[in-house]
């Protein structure tokens, strides 16, 4: 009975971590290159059969289903027309590399890009973006020309071209937040020759809110069903606990 209760709850657990995906990807519907995320969950049998294999330490083994991983969904958004120069659409598995005040290197498909007053190509954050002769300063953002190649002209002449990281799945990404990347450990940066950039659009979020709230309701009503077992679990131990050790007279 104690048991039941217990795997109820792990799962009342699970159905709140997966809400609160649903609940990110739902509010970065309008974000801007923004990827949906899953979470897959593992159990903790199968992470205590791991941790025999690593001869790890048990007593780190979480009990109950627990968040595994986070996959992301690198299937493509729609295309926005701003015809705005600095606006900038890479294709497929391809990313932009912006570089944080920290000095790390992240990757992000939104395009949405402007000038500082060093006159250096930065993003809504102020992170420079990042071309293959560093940072990318543009003199005259009227006259900017960036072809299907990344390439960068201004007044015809050559002055960068836009670094892109291409990945070959999501297993090589981490997850930064919701509008950044990392590359997992030793995964390098690859250069594809069929990249291609569009200058005056920018790729909408891939999220589908139906879809999503489809889902979600669905959560809702599992979490709602654990909630009534578990009450149903909990009556019954009671009258257990309550009636034993009574001797009829």
């Amino acid at each position: 009975m104690i048991n039941g209760i217990y795997f109820t709850t792990s799962g009342m657990n699970v159905d709140q971590k997966r809400m609160e995906v649903l609940s990110n990807n739902l509010a970065n519907i309008n974000s801007t290159g923004y990827k949906k995320r899953t979470a897959s969950f593992v159990s903790y049998q199968d992470m205590l059969i791991n941790a025999l294999n690593k001869n790890s330490c048990l007593g780190s083994v979480s009990k109950g289903l627990i968040i595994q991983n986070f996959s992301i969904d690198l299937s493509g958004g729609s295309l926005q027309v701003t015809r705005n120069p600095l606006d900038l659409y890479v294709d497929g598995n391809n990313f932009f590399m912006v570089q944080d005040k920290s000095g790390n290197n992240l990757l992000t498909k939104n395009g949405s890009f402007g000038i500082d007053n060093e006159n250096y190509l930065v993003n809504k954050d102020g992170y420079k973006v990042l071309g293959e002769s560093g940072y990318i300063n543009i003199f005259d953002h009227e006259s900017l020309m960036v072809d299907s190649q990344g390439n960068i002209t201004v007044d015809d002449r050559l002055v960068n071209k836009l670094k892109i990281a291409s990945v070959n799945d999501s297993q090589d990404l981490e997850i930064a937040n919701s509008s950044y990347y990392m590359l997992k450990g030793d995964v390098q940066v690859s250069s594809e020759k069929d990249v291609m950039i569009r200058q005056g659009f920018l790729e909408t979020s891939n999220v589908n809110g139906i879809s999503e709230m489809v889902e979600m309701i669905s959560v809702m009503r599992s979490y709602e069903m654990n909630q009534k077992i578990i009450k149903m679990q909990d009556e019954t131990l009671s009258k257990a606990v309550n009636n034993v050790g009574k001797l009829s007279i």
